[in-house]
């Protein structure tokens, strides 16, 4: 199978794996919060939150088997792929051990920092530590997730994923109807990172059998090659889950715990619609560490030029229908209780979103290319006045505070900094790449953003088939807009096809 198919077959699975995943969450969310109830839910979300901070002490080592294995792959070294793989499980055997130990002090802890209702807080104590060591399990196994995405078998990813999602949804509707609460989904996350993970590791022999692994000491030169490459990407990965996950504890500690769920079903949908892009943005990193391999600079530049339209195509429409209907969806979704407060803080963080998502190919560009170093040292300027204008705000106008608090610093760091520095590291003049990038596929959106917002006003829809039944009506205006607009490179593409299709059928 040629690479550009099999990356095309990659992104399509990817995106059959998050359809399914988002349509099983869409129906099993407010069963969850439902069946748990405001305030016991608002304590599930700061469980899944607070562990997750210790996914950080991965230490960017998923970011450099992609990167190692992808180039030693292309050159055929599978040696030097089986030498990267086993010195990554070995650190991630310690890792493991490490997060289950910390995950059981904060367990005992959780309730020095949150006001943790009695009757849950036992719970809650077991539900931290069994997600804690199901944690810790799935970054072990997860190192053959990672050589997978270096071969761009984002196919069997997505695969694996379907799994996983139909298990979890069938595994948390048991164990809600039992009545097993917060706990019983604590051991449902464990359960699952044992089973996944070992799918994982079968498919992924399955698919390199050249590779060999060893639990033993790596040695000090491939560690020493982590730490060159991932020690950025664990600052960035520290810097990001400060950025992205600090909101749920911020609203915990200065709010109050049902707040909590207030703020997380408003910002759960940023977090799929990111999943969606970085769905396709993350193919990229692997192609990019091909290209430089392989001395492609002028591939490269078409990847950062393409990539960020693609990218924009497919989440501005989705970013326009949240920003002027989000409010009434969630009122169809969750209830009206929610529509109102978790609707507004959806529109302010869809300001910062935006130009994140913009981003997302060049900041999976540099990784490919090792260039991340700078974009470090930005997040950590841009999580630290996160973190501070978050408190701040959050003691002074709430939930909406801890919003803008998150928005401002992103603005300045993806809006100013980063588009001028990935142009200089590709090679592309940086209005150029605004313009091509960003600019043409906002163009191509704004009509259909105009048509949501007098919908909402003018035609509300009273049920979810209403309103998407809606949004599929004014679909088309976009894609003719974006046909307008991309008018030449849709025909050029056309030309391309029906010439390679010729050539193959011998004509």
């Amino acid at each position: 199978m040629g690479k550009p198919r099999q990356t095309a077959r990659g992104v399509f699975w990817t995106w059959i794996a998050l359809a399914f995943g988002f349509g099983v969450t869409f129906f099993m969310t407010p069963f969850i919060v439902h069946r748990l109830g405001v305030t016991t839910y608002g304590v599930w979300a700061l469980v899944v939150s607070a562990t997750s901070y210790l996914g950080l002490l991965d230490l960017g080592l998923r970011g450099a088997v992609v990167r190692f294995v992808s180039r030693a792959h292309v050159l055929g070294n599978h040696e030097e792929s089986s030498r990267a793989v086993s010195g990554a499980l070995w650190l991630r055997q310690w890792i493991g051990l490490t997060i289950f130990v910390l995950s059981v002090s904060l367990a005992f802890l959780i309730d020095r920092f949150f006001a943790i209702p009695v009757e849950t807080l036992n719970a809650a104590r077991w539900a931290v530590g069994l997600s804690g060591l199901g944690l810790g399990m799935a970054l072990f196994f997860g190192v053959f997730s990672g050589v997978l995405a270096a071969l761009q078998r984002f196919d069997l990813i997505g695969e694996i994923s379907i799994a996983q999602t139909i298990l979890r949804a069938a595994g948390v509707v048991w164990v809600l109807k039992n009545r097993f609460g917060i706990l019983g989904l604590g051991v449902l996350e464990l359960t699952l990172a044992i089973v996944i993970g070992l799918a994982q590791t079968y498919v992924c022999f399955a698919t390199y059998p050249e590779l060999r692994v060893s639990l033993s000491f790596p040695g000090k030169d491939i560690l020493k090659s982590f730490a060159s490459y991932g020690v950025w990407v664990f600052l960035v990965h520290i810097f990001g889950q400060v950025i992205y996950f600090t909101d749920n504890l911020v609203v915990g500690a200065f709010v109050s715990v049902a707040a909590v769920t207030f703020y997380s079903i408003g910002g759960s949908l940023i977090e799929y619609l990111r999943t969606v892009i970085a769905s396709l943005t993350q193919t990229f990193m692997p192609l990019a560490s091909k290209y430089e391999t392989a001395g492609e600079a002028e591939k490269l530049r078409l990847l950062l030029i393409n990539g960020t339209q693609a990218a924009l195509i497919i989440a501005l429409p989705i970013q326009a229908a949240l920003f002027f209907r989000g409010q009434t969806f969630l009122n169809l979704w969750m209830g009206p209780q929610y529509g109102s407060i978790s609707g507004r803080v959806l529109q302010i963080l869809l300001l910062g979103q935006v130009f994140t998502m913009a981003n997302g190919t060049s900041i999976n560009i540099s990784f490919g290319l090792s260039k991340h170093k700078r974009f470090a040292l930005w997040l950590a300027g841009e999580a630290l006045a996160n973190l501070t204008l978050s408190i701040f705000l959050a003691r002074r106008i709430g939930l909406y505070g801890v919003a803008l608090g998150t928005v401002i610093p992103t603005l300045f760091v993806q809006l100013i900094l980063w588009p001028r520095y990935i142009s200089q590291v590709v090679g592309v003049p940086v209005w150029h790449y605004i313009y091509q990038g960003w600019v043409r596929p906002v163009l191509a959106v704004i009509p259909f953003g105009v048509a949501c917002y007098f919908s909402d006003c003018y035609w509300p829809a009273t049920a979810l088939m209403g309103f998407f039944s809606q949004i599929a009506a004014f679909l088309p205006v976009y894609l003719v807009f974006v046909t307008l607009v991309f008018w030449s490179e849709i025909v050029r593409l056309f030309k391309l096809r029906t010439k390679w299709v010729s050539g193959y059928s011998g004509v």
